[in-house]
């Protein structure tokens, strides 16, 4: 029994990064939410080439779309936008990790500004309030310390790369993940990873987690809440990269249920897509 959890552990291995060279792929996210429904959408080439021990990835935002007129979820995918158009330069070391942003200070200011921008057309407020909230929204983002600036551009790369251990297939694993109660607090989510076969040389990963909680409230009987996640990831694992994911998280309590579904996708574009 000993030598066989030995020989699982040595199976188990980061994923290898390997991403094709000098092919653009087209990678695309998008998000719905219920109550109130929602929808984003933002869509970008990637395209890499060998530099040094690792990676030189440049990538080319095509599209970005959200149909929520207030400011919800992920600000900074929204504030993206600002950036269509332009070709933004990353650097990766060999295990598939982003190490710089050229141009990172203009870029960000770029992305800061598209968000304070947004809250200040709020129609809902008179100009002078709007703008204070449009300041407000922007000065924290703009206090971020240089590494979560670069950790948050880098998404436009990083959501594509496959972040989870490759674990055997057929092998299903206990995991915990950080999460958000729906009162906001932050919980430990805990469940299971299951690997399995998949078409042509792919993997398929399933991960279930959950978690239930209760908050006091002033000697009143404590507000129950639940999160429950379900992940699913096709990845490559000759190159690292996901060629598609799909990601419902429920989040509720007693008199509230929101639905958060993520779906991506990554695939080669024809070259021709790509601008010189």
């Amino acid at each position: 029994m000993l030598l066989a959890a030995i020989a699982l552990q040595a199976s188990i291995a980061a994923p290898i990064f390997a991403p094709p060279v000098d092919t653009p792929l087209r990678i695309l996210t998008e998000r719905t939410e219920a109550a109130p429904e929602r929808h984003y959408r933002l869509e970008r080439l990637v395209r890499f080439n060998k530099e040094g021990n690792g990676y030189r990835a440049e990538a080319l935002i095509l599209g970005s779309a959200s149909e929520a007129p207030q400011p919800l979820g992920n600000l900074v995918e929204r504030g993206l936008s600002a950036l269509a158009g332009r070709k933004i330069v990353l650097h990766l070391d060999s295990e598939g990790r982003v190490v710089e942003v050229d141009e990172i200070a203009t870029l960000w200011e770029r992305v800061c500004q598209r968000i304070s921008d947004a809250a200040a057309t709020r129609q809902s407020l008179p100009p002078g309030e709007a703008r204070k909230l449009a300041e407000k929204v922007a000065a924290p983002l703009r206090a971020l310390p240089p590494e979560r600036q670069r950790a948050l551009l880098a998404t436009l790369v990083t959501a594509a790369i496959i972040s989870d251990p490759l674990d055997p297939v057929g092998t299903v694993v206990p995991i915990k993940l950080p999460g958000t109660s729906p009162f906001g607090t932050p919980i430990v989510l805990e469940g299971t990873r299951r690997t399995a076969a998949a078409d042509n040389g792919l993997i398929r990963t399933t991960t279930l987690a959950a978690a239930t909680m209760a908050l006091p409230t002033n000697g009143q009987p404590a507000a129950s809440g639940s999160v429950a996640l379900e992940r699913v990831r096709t990845s490559d694992p000759r190159t690292g990269l996901i060629a598609n994911g799909l990601d419902t998280l429920r989040n509720g309590t007693a008199t509230r249920q929101t639905v958060l579904v993520t779906r991506l996708s990554v695939a080669r574009a024809n070259p021709s897509d790509w601008p010189d």
